[in-house]
């Protein structure tokens, strides 16, 4: 399956976070992952797409609001058409290395294959601890 659209050729993809997609993910669902992500990190300037676990390559933050549209705003908030409620089709995961705290974020969560974080003797990447409540 070519995820080329998504892509940027411009994208340097040493030292960003992935994005890691189960193998066989249908390209829409993969952009409507990458859209979410970026949604969700304002801070996210560039990331890896990963699927199966091979590497797409890398898109930034510029090249996604312009292939997928993105903006500040939803689908249909002018009109107020916006479906109610999350979509159910994918969630992003995000997981941190706990020796030097690179990232990397899935659309599933298996224990068996947990991102690896790519300096060889770090390992398996964690998810970040949940903030205490706030009980005030």
């Amino acid at each position: 399956m070519g995820y080329g659209m998504l892509v940027d050729p411009r994208a340097e993809g040493e030292g960003a976070p992935r994005l890691e997609l189960p193998a066989q993910t249908p390209l829409d669902d993969a952009a409507a992952a990458l859209g979410r992500l970026l949604a969700e990190d304002e801070h996210l300037d560039r990331v890896v797409l990963v699927v199966g676990g091979q590497e797409a390559g890398a898109t930034s933050r510029s090249y996604a609001r312009v292939v997928l549209g993105l903006t500040s705003r939803g689908a249909g908030d002018e009109t107020r058409a916006a479906a109610p409620g999350e979509s159910t089709r994918f969630s992003v995961i995000a997981f941190r290395c706990a020796a030097c705290g690179s990232r990397a974020y899935t659309a599933f969560y298996d224990d068996r294959y947990l991102p690896v974080c790519r300096v060889s003797d770090h390992g398996p990447m964690e998810l970040p601890a949940e903030p205490p409540a706030d009980r005030g």
